[in-house]
């Protein structure tokens, strides 16, 4: 009789052993369950970009408007602006509308410090998430038409910014080739 209480006290400590054993593997995998989700990147929320690639030779700020699709008019809450520094070689400027917009339209104002130095387009390039637009000096053009304070060289790229009756304001806004073209490609 020993020998049996003796046996299944092996028994009975070999399946305490066993058990405690498996929890703590548990443990450990939960616990590497649990960091792996806190070491996963957050989702990005997606932004739509618009980069400008120009030569602007004075320090100003350039603009740009959007319209969501519920808006009717361009306002001060729906811009967003940088400050630019001059430079007589081209730069980049990049733009980041708010999380999840996708605008039914745009407006580009190109200055505001009154200077009516040229400023030169190389290019315009659009991006939010699969969406993707890029344009030259001359499709520029195709998509965006300036205002009365601007002359535009679609073969140059050049802007030629201009006081009229001593106001100052150039900018193009979107043509209703670019709002269609939005239209197709919301997301």
């Amino acid at each position: 009789m020993k020998k049996h209480f003796f046996t299944l006290l092996i028994l009975l400590l070999a399946l305490c052993l066993y058990n405690c054993g498996d929890s703590r593997k548990k443990e450990n995998t939960n616990t590497t369950e649990l960091n792996n989700q806190i070491a996963e990147e957050p989702i990005q929320q997606p932004v739509f970009k618009i980069n400008l690639n120009l030569v602007i030779p004075n320090d100003d700020t350039i603009e740009v408007f959007y319209l969501d699709f519920d808006d009717t008019e361009y306002s001060y809450e729906t811009k967003v602006a940088k400050k630019i520094e001059g430079n007589p070689n081209a730069q980049g400027i990049e733009f980041l509308l708010p999380k999840k917009i996708f605008p039914s339209s745009l407006r580009i104002d190109f200055g505001q410090n009154g200077s009516e130095e040229n400023v030169t387009l190389n290019s315009v390039a659009m991006f939010y998430e699969d969406f993707e637009l890029i344009l030259n000096a001359q499709e520029f053009y195709s998509f965006f038409i300036p205002n009365q304070y601007v002359s535009y060289n679609e073969e140059t790229g050049v802007i030629e910014r201009i006081l009229v009756d001593g106001k100052y304001d150039p900018y193009f806004n979107a043509r209703a080739l670019f709002k269609k073209k939005l239209e197709l490609e919301v997301r």
